[in-house]
């Protein structure tokens, strides 16, 4: 196994399959339908003006659609119709441009670490060591460098099915965290295999190694989960010890700012969400404030 189909067969077992998305490419392409569209439809609104101030029966065309439709039959040339045909042709293949480009540039952006390994896999002699020859992969510096070289990280898409979250705590946890336990674990681990069809001993071994990502995401919820069952208790526990009320206030205060900045840096919501729960955590602790007082 070799080139292209081992660089595909690292993808789709790594769950890296990273292309580009040539954005620029694409929207020169949609501009350039946008200037047929606006040529044909000053072109179409000339005709329409030119045969309405004909004698004949092309000052309907606007308003008799059979006889716009059927001019050309009648020895009429039948201009008009024929450019808003070719409007319509121009307006579906600019609308499908439109929709696909739109669907392309929602694709989620890889992370660098996750372009990075692959181009290092790619071109690493203790990696892939695939040997690419051609443009897109080959790195043909400074004219053409390779499709997956930093230059290029903002036109890539990862296909990948496992989103995960993308929020601050995530990162951290895939970062700094990822990378200091890689460093107690990597010679236990067994690094990937250069050659993916055999196992990785002898020259066989690569320098990379791999983490399940759906692991990581179960680590990452489960300590998101923690985290987010300790802010209510530890503030409930504290304010259950305190008796002075302006004291409490103060630490309301204090526990409802960081409950916030919580939801800010470990979850992905909305302003409007994280305001609404913001709003229901710093209620709950006025009741128990009232409620103990009461009982005090």
């Amino acid at each position: 196994m070799s080139g292209y189909t081992k660089l595909a067969t690292f993808m789709v077992e790594k769950h890296h399959p990273i292309l580009k998305k040539y954005q620029s490419l694409a929207v020169r392409d949609l501009l350039y339908l946008q200037a047929e569209l606006s040529e044909l439809e000053f072109r179409h609104n000339s005709i329409v003006k030119k045969d309405a101030l004909e004698e004949d029966e092309r000052q309907y065309y606007d308003r008799d659609w059979i006889h716009l439709k059927t001019s050309l039959e009648r020895g009429f040339g039948g201009e008009q119709w024929e450019l808003a045909l070719a409007i319509r042709q121009k307006l579906r293949e600019y609308y499908a441009a439109v929709s696909q480009y739109s669907q392309i540039a929602s694709l989620r952006q890889p992370k660098p670490s996750e372009r990075s390994v692959l181009h290092e896999w790619i071109t690493s002699t203790r990696g892939g060591a695939c040997g690419f020859l051609g443009r897109d992969l080959g790195g043909f510096q400074p004219q053409q460098p390779s499709v997956y070289e930093a230059i290029h990280e903002k036109d890539l898409a990862i296909l990948s099915d496992r989103r995960g979250e993308e929020d601050l705590f995530t990162e951290f946890i895939e970062g700094p965290v990822m990378r200091l336990y890689h460093r107690f674990r990597q010679h236990s681990k067994a690094p990937v295999s250069r050659d993916l069809e055999n196992p990785a001993v002898a020259e066989n071994r690569s320098n990379w190694h791999h983490y399940d990502d759906s692991k990581i995401e179960r680590v990452t919820k489960v300590l998101g989960t923690i985290f987010s069952s300790l802010a209510p208790l530890v503030s409930i526990i504290v304010l259950s010890f305190i008796n002075n009320l302006k004291i409490r206030l103060g630490l309301v205060c204090v526990f409802t700012f960081l409950f916030s900045g919580c939801l800010a840096i470990a979850t992905q919501a909305r302003r409007v969400e994280v305001f609404a729960a913001t709003a229901a955590f710093a209620s709950v602790q006025v009741v128990f404030i009232g409620s103990s007082n009461s009982i005090i």
